[in-house]
């Protein structure tokens, strides 16, 4: 099989579909091929369900051996006219019996509080069309490159691991097996979901390799780079290591910890990540307390230290899922259902737990 991406967007708005498919193609340059659904010979045959019409439409060719599908959340006036009225759940249904990896995404009156919920469950990535088409077509294609990289490395990792478990697979496939308990953490005990690895006997040959790697792309995706504990956004890392984001943006500061940036699968060079541990290795090696006497010492003598948003007095350390900022561990709160216990970075700053508490999911 080709190696080569092949994106499917299902989007019923043609101004939107004409701007969203040149984005695409832009950021996904000679790497592939980008298809709108549509222009195929297919009868209504009302007596069939839309998931299993589009299951047999991309089984055949030009969508044939699909990467990624970009769908709509809302897909009421979909194009051609005899899937009038067809939901973006119709599409994952299908997607998900193929084991195809979907990206869903939402217009611009979408709820504040869309993009820090725990998702990853659903079976499909969350995006947004409220930073542009172009900033939707970037993640898009990320996600892209990202699930074809599991696809493309999974079947060599799976011959040399003795073990079944997806943490130690998944840890095995971002190059640092020695992480596959921390990852273990990482697991949101959700039974129906896992429970759809199990081999079939009916399952055909490969198919069990594609629906893992699916499952390890929602995964990594939407619970270990999302939430900050084994590996830690800029926002965090800066809090983590006692550094201020300005500080940690500026590029010799960063150049200090370039050893520890992320390059695996969904590596975004806009909006990076860095291995926790790995920082923690590069202070210590120094013999540092924590990032901002290191920094001080080689690269920023006047560097600052990272500050609670909550109370500027105190130093921070962690990150506030819903406000995206600095917090420290007094002026925030755990305990919530859908952080990841492997997330201990990740938490609640006091003002938002006030605010969201009675439907936080606090257990």
């Amino acid at each position: 099989m080709s190696n080569k991406i092949k994106i499917v967007l299902f989007e019923d708005t043609p101004e939107t579909r004409s701007s969203v498919l040149k984005a695409l193609k832009k950021h996904l340059r000679r790497a592939g091929s980008v298809l709108p659904f549509g222009g195929f010979k297919e009868s209504a045959e009302e007596n069939r369900m839309f998931e299993d019409r589009i299951q047999d439409i991309l089984n055949t060719r030009p969508f044939l051996g699909t990467t990624l599908i970009v769908a709509d959340r809302d897909l009421s006036k979909s194009v051609p006219e005899d899937f009038r009225g067809l939901s973006v759940s119709a599409v994952a249904a299908a997607a998900n019996r193929l084991a195809i990896p979907i990206c869903s995404y939402a217009g611009l009156t979408e709820p504040d509080n869309y993009d820090w919920r725990g998702r990853w469950e659903e079976g499909f990535i969350v995006l947004s069309l409220r930073e542009g088409d172009d900033e939707l077509a970037r993640r898009a294609v990320i996600a892209a490159r990202g699930f074809a990289q599991i696809s493309a490395k999974l079947p060599q990792v799976l011959r040399k691991s003795s073990s079944t478990s997806p943490a130690t697979i998944l840890a095995a496939l971002l190059g640092n097996p020695e992480y596959a308990d921390k990852i273990a953490l990482y697991a949101v005990g959700n039974p129906h979901r896992l429970a759809e690895l199990r081999p079939k006997k009916s399952t055909p040959k490969g198919e069990d390799t594609r629906r893992l790697g699916c499952f390890l792309g929602y995964w990594l995706w939407d619970s270990v780079l999302r939430y900050p504990g084994l590996l830690v956004n800029a926002v965090a890392a800066a809090s983590y290591l006692n550094l201020s984001a300005r500080d940690f943006a500026d590029p010799k500061v960063r150049s200090v910890f370039d050893s520890a940036v992320y390059d695996g699968p969904f590596a975004d060079s806009e909006n990076p990540h860095w291995w926790r541990g790995m920082l923690d290795d590069i202070v210590s090696s120094e013999h540092s307390a924590n990032g901002l006497e290191l920094v001080r010492k080689k690269v920023k003598p006047r560097a600052k230290g990272s500050r609670c948003y909550v109370d500027p007095s105190k130093e921070a350390g962690y990150y506030c899922v819903i406000e995206r900022k600095p917090v420290s561990l007094e002026n925030s709160k755990g305990g919530v259902s859908w952080l990841p216990r492997g997330a201990d970075l990740a938490r609640v700053g006091k003002p938002s737990y006030d605010e969201y508490a009675p439907w936080l999911g606090v257990v």
